[in-house]
């Protein structure tokens, strides 16, 4: 049971802090926009991240720089193009008038932001493959498996509680907006100057 709780509680604090992934899954819940198939697309994404990672192909990922460098380069244009679309939705009538409008987004548009926001990120590589899989190479095949259930368990409670509770609050959070916007735009570009940083060390 402790090895369980071991997963768990790795897997919650490294969730917690406010990512790209949170601050768009909180923001898919104020628009009411798709939230079961938000949550459970990041779910399913960790599942197979965090699997990689404890059995073993996280080894092979953490080696492969330029994979690593790739993925981050990437991930700076995405989070600098959704970090003007929270800038443009924050300042503009038009934009914040479409965002309060409930499922705004197709389930398709959905579908490939919320990937996209997931896979793009290698903050996520790290926290799930990386992290998690050096975690666990002090298990045996056994205890990696109740280990994963543990992650795993975080993750599902994670992802959903924070659509829904987003979703249950969106009428108070909906008034504040556009502060929100603006703290989502900072984030993002916070984040692409620590993948910018990221990219001119391993380079």
């Amino acid at each position: 049971m402790s090895i369980f709780f071991k997963g768990f509680f790795l897997s919650l604090s490294l969730l917690v802090a406010i990512g790209a992934q949170n601050v768009f899954i909180i923001k898919q819940g104020i628009s009411k926009n798709h939230i079961f198939v938000v949550s459970g697309i990041c779910f399913f994404c960790d599942v197979v991240l965090m699997g990689f990672g404890i059995f073993g192909i996280g080894e092979f990922l953490a080696k492969n720089r330029i994979l690593n460098l790739l993925i981050a380069s990437v991930g700076i244009l995405f989070v600098l193009y959704y970090g003007f679309l929270s800038l443009k939705s924050a300042f503009f009538a038009e934009s914040h008038l479409k965002f309060l409008q409930s499922n705004s987004l197709s389930l398709k548009k959905t579908i490939l932001l919320t990937l996209a926001v997931t896979l793009l990120n290698p903050h996520v590589y790290l926290d799930t493959v990386f992290v998690i899989g050096a975690t666990a190479l002090m298990f045996n095949f056994d205890e990696k498996i109740i280990f994963a259930y543990g992650a795993f368990t975080a993750s599902f409670l994670w992802f959903f509680g924070l659509g829904y509770g987003a979703l249950k609050l969106s009428q108070i959070l909906i008034q504040i907006t556009k502060i929100i916007d603006i703290l989502i735009a900072i984030i993002m570009f916070f984040i692409a100057f620590s993948l910018l940083r990221y990219v001119l060390i391993s380079s």
